[in-house]
Formats: C-alpha cells, structure tokens, sequence
C-alpha cells in the first residue's frame, strides 16, 4: 500500500527531521518542509537532502527535497505530517488548507488540540476538503537534533496510539504508518481526536517540576536534568495527582485514557515502578540525559497554553474541579508575566465553546 505513496513532513525541528530519515531509509518518496527560515543548516541540507539517526535508532535516509514552499511541499503528497510545535499549529495551517487536496491524510505531531483546530480554520476560511486528520499524543522518539543533518535518538517508542476523524478511517493510516515504521514503532488504533490530545503525557511530565525548581532552573539553566534532577518523590506525588484530574476528563467524556506511567511502560519498556519518581530512574526511561530546558522554554511555554489551558476549560463545562491543573496555568502565567488562558487554546479558538460533551464528540466521529 505505502509503496505508492508520496510523504510530506512540515516541520523541521527534532520531529521533523527524525521522520523524514526514517521515512526515506525505507526508500519511500519525502518531502521535508522548512517553516522558519533559509538559515546555513537549511541550505546545506537542501544541497545534500540526507538526514542521520543515531543513538536508539542508526540509519539514513536520501530525502526528495527541502523546501520553503508549501504549494511544492504538499502537491503530490498523500501524507502530510505536521511535526511542528503548538504554537506553530496556525500559521503552518493557514498555507496548508489552501493547497490541501481529497483524500489526502493530515498527520499532526503531537495532537494538542490541532485537529480541532485545523477542522474551525477550514471553515472559516470557507475550504472543504475530503481529507483524513489523524493525530498522535507524542513524537515515536525521544530526540534532539545533534548537527544539521544527525538527529540523536536517545530511545524509541515501541507502541503508540493513532487516532483519526473520520474515525471509520483510521485503520487506513495505521496501515500505512505501521508499513513505512516496521522496525521502529507499532502504532496502535485510538478512540478519536480528543482521546490523543487528552493522552499526552507532556501534560503530567513536563510542568511541574519546572514550577517547582524554578529558582535552580534559573541558575543552572545548561546542566538542569529535568527528570533526574526534578523529579522528586514529593513533586512525584504532585504530577500523579495532576494526572488523575486528566484521567478524570477522559471519563466524562467516555475515553478510557491510559495513566502515564502506563503509557511510559508501553512507549519505553514495562517495570516494577510504581511512580515516576521511579520510573525516570530506572533502565527503562530514556530521560536521563535530557538537559538545557530553562524556566521560559517550551515545557512552560507550549504545554501550559496548548494542554493545560484547554483541559481546565473541559473541566469547566464538566464541572470537574482540577486543583492542580489550575495551579499550574496560574503559576506560569505569574511567573512568565502572561496571561495564559487567553494566550492559549480556548474552546472558543477551537471551535468547541458552548457545546455539550457530546457535541463536541459528534465534531470529531
């Protein structure tokens, strides 16, 4: 089936890069989009268009170009990915819905509330098109770019859920993905759109031991190992709370979510932990050289605006208290002199505001 396919990844960040080396290694036709700017790094890679994996994962791959222009980006695609941060979500989607064509297959890595969006921006820029949106909670890897063309992978994934709206679709992309990532990463089918986005684990891992060691963030910014050094047992208590107001959402919503020390067994390899003070600790976590996030870095700046922010106002149409998840918008928005609920994803932004539970499931079925 993939065989036939032409691929497309819009972004080229850690994600972006990692994708395009594992999808060309497997000889199949990639296009890599750059969003940004023609910096030293993009010429060279457009010159060269090959991109290394080292680490978990050692291969390259030839790509069939590098580009800046999303008309060419995506023509002849039948898969786009959008591996782009949150904040990036609209304006990649503003020159992407033009070109967009039927039955083409929109992938966005992570979800983060990005399919709800991109379905309010294609209406209200009055484009209809017959085309798949499929999202993931999180990257396949764990990675960082190393130099222009090598990206370090320091664990791969081994199972992840996909979910897509059309949901009747959504066996047709885990096909594919399973096809083109054999080897790499088993993707498994999810319940729908809200399920990926509700079932980040940025949600619990990242925040609060940032809130919470943010005077030793601010000293040490380059040599602050986020899970080895700010992962306590208390603060792990805290996250774990945190993750029970997410899990609480999912069930009013009827989504059976996975806890997130599960879903780090299922990504990364099962164990005795029984929380993630533990886990981070232990062979199985790929954390333990992952260093450099500051106190104004996207573990703050991404995940507060984009899950935590919509996620209280979930809460709020449920009418389901989440002390913890409330503490940590207002205590970044203090910290970072930002008014995050506005900033962020509202219901409103995403097209969902005034609509019952089970409204808002019927938009993404």
């Amino acid at each position: 089936m993939a065989d036939k396919l032409n691929f497309t990844v819009l972004g080229s960040g850690n994600g972006g890069r990692a994708f395009c080396s594992s999808i060309a290694h497997k000889n199949f036709p990639v296009i890599m989009y750059e969003p940004l700017e023609e910096t030293k790094d993009f010429l060279k890679l457009q010159d060269e268009k090959e991109i290394f994996l080292q680490g978990d994962i050692e291969i390259g791959g030839k790509l069939q170009d590098i580009t800046m222009d999303m008309e060419k980006a995506v023509k002849n695609a039948n898969v786009i990915i959008v591996a782009v941060p949150s904040f990036a979500h609209r304006p990649i989607f503003n020159k992407l819905i033009p070109e967009l064509k039927d039955g083409q297959h929109v992938i966005l890595v992570p979800g983060n509330y990005g399919g709800f969006l991109l379905k309010k921006m294609m209406s209200d820029m009055g484009i209809s098109r017959d085309i798949i949106i499929s999202e993931l909670s999180s990257l396949p890897y764990a990675c960082r770019i190393n130099s222009y063309n090598t990206v370090m992978i320091y664990k791969k994934k081994f199972q992840m859920k996909l979910a897509s709206s059309p949901a009747n679709k959504n066996s047709e992309i885990v096909d594919i993905m399973n096809e083109v990532f054999n080897g790499y990463v088993k993707f498994i089918p999810g319940k729908n759109l809200l399920e990926m986005d509700l079932d980040n684990v940025n949600q619990a891992l990242h925040p609060l031991p940032v809130l919470l060691n943010y005077g030793t963030i601010e000293n040490h910014p380059e040599t602050f190992r986020h899970y080895m050094d700010g992962v306590t047992p208390l603060i792990s208590k805290k996250m774990e709370q945190l993750d029970q107001e997410r899990l609480n959402i999912g069930k009013a919503f009827s989504l059976n979510l996975m806890p997130t020390l599960d879903q780090l067994k299922m990504y990364y390899g099962s164990n005795n932990s029984e929380s993630f003070y533990e886990y981070v600790n232990s062979d199985e976590s790929p954390y333990k050289d992952i260093v450099g996030h500051d106190v104004m870095g996207r573990y703050l700046t991404e995940d507060i605006p984009f899950l935590h922010v919509p996620a209280c106002e979930l809460a709020t149409v449920l009418d389901l208290k989440i002390t913890i998840t409330n503490l940590c918008v207002q205590l970044a928005s203090e910290l970072h002199n930002t008014d995050y609920i506005s900033k962020g994803y509202t219901l409103d932004k995403l097209g969902i505001a005034n609509k019952q539970p089970e409204e808002i499931m019927q938009l993404i079925s």
